[in-house]
């Protein structure tokens, strides 16, 4: 489904990301797995080429997303390998849950550096490269990018941000071939969510869903792989949800 195609995902050494690399993997695509420390990266690449993926399709890269110099570095080194970039996963992301008197302006600050001005950085730099061959952008949202959420405003403006990012991009870019969308997640037991949401929580919105379960990270999978590839070619400017019902 995607061979031949270079994908090159933020935020892949772990969670969500990691199941993306596995499922394109799967589908024959050559992937970038992108860590915020080249160590996790690596790690996550010898831990594929024991379970039997070929080595040849896979490559480790270290990422710092308010870095402009290290994000430069990280997709050169995927032209010079591979020479090109056909799918953009903007995974990389980081979450909070404090009420607005508890947060500071560094709360905000520290989430949209890494959530919007990351996101914009890599995409920047992978469209000097996409926009002669086209390919696919696609942004992780969230569910409370588009309906809120209390005790969040930081993450939940950061993730109205790239839904506009998304939509506007899809605008823009759609000129050079380039289509632009976004999967908007609900609850998924990644170890980011078990860090920010207590079990009674956790319950609640489990029985909120009308699914009456929680998403494992490979449940995600699948949609960024439709938006990946040519099944996918005249989608763009959307915004898919996959949160088992929970905000219908």
């Amino acid at each position: 489904m995607l061979e031949g195609k270079v994908a090159f995902i933020t935020g892949s050494s772990r969670g969500i990301g990691k199941e993306i690399a596995r499922l394109f993997l799967d589908n024959k695509a050559k992937v970038v797995i992108c860590g915020s420390k080249l160590e996790n990266a690596e790690k996550l690449e010898n831990e594929f080429r024991e379970e039997g993926y070929n080595k040849n399709l896979m490559m480790a890269v270290g990422i710092n997303m308010t870095d402009n110099t290290s994000i430069q570095e990280a997709v050169q080194k995927t032209i010079a390998n591979w020479g090109k970039i056909d799918i953009l996963v903007n995974n990389a992301g980081i979450t909070s849950h404090e009420s607005l008197l508890d947060s500071t302006d560094e709360d905000f600050e520290k989430m949209f550096d890494v959530n919007v001005f990351g996101l914009v950085k890599v995409t920047r730099e992978v469209v000097k490269y996409m926009k002669e061959t086209g390919g696919s952008i696609i942004n992780t949202s969230s569910m409370v990018g588009i309906y809120g959420g209390k005790n969040q405003s930081a993450y939940s403006a950061s993730k109205f941000a790239v839904n506009g990012l998304t939509v506007s991009w899809a605008k823009e870019l759609g000129s050079y071939n380039i289509r632009v969308n976004a999967v908007a997640p609900g609850v998924v037991e990644t170890d980011m969510m078990k860090g920010s949401v207590n079990d009674k929580m956790k319950e609640m919105l489990v029985q909120m869903t009308p699914l009456h379960t929680m998403a494992q990270p490979s449940d995600l999978a699948g949609a960024y792989l439709y938006l990946a590839s040519d099944a996918a070619k005249f989608t763009t400017g959307t915004i898919i949800k996959v949160d088992g019902g929970l905000t219908m």
